[in-house]
């Protein structure tokens, strides 16, 4: 199990372009696609929330870079109880844009 988290982190920042964002942690919460390929997602860490929005606090799409390898880990994270970071950025929709997620022990 640790060396598919490992794999998944692996090729998930390999595939990204830096970024500068806000991070955010938690437990997921709330996981959501829609059929228009749309993901929601809610963290839940028990004190703060995230600057941008709103009950659903993170919003990527299946085509965005990376997407699959998020969703695998978020169901990772949600399936172990395991805690899941996410560097983010506003978003006029309200939710904010998920620019990448990780694991960190």
């Amino acid at each position: 199990m640790k060396k598919f988290i490992l794999i998944i982190f692996t090729l998930t920042i390999l595939s990204l372009p830096t970024f500068s964002a806000t991070e955010f942690y938690g437990n997921v919460k709330g996981f959501y696609v829609n059929s228009s390929g749309v993901v929601l997602v809610t963290l839940d860490n028990g004190s703060t929330t995230p600057e941008c929005g709103n009950s659903w606090q993170f919003t990527f799409s299946v085509s965005d870079n990376g997407a699959k390898e998020w969703i695998s880990m978020l169901l990772t994270a949600r399936a172990s109880g395991s805690i899941i970071k996410v560097g983010y950025g506003p978003n006029p929709s309200g939710s904010c844009s998920v620019q990448y997620f990780y694991f960190q022990d």
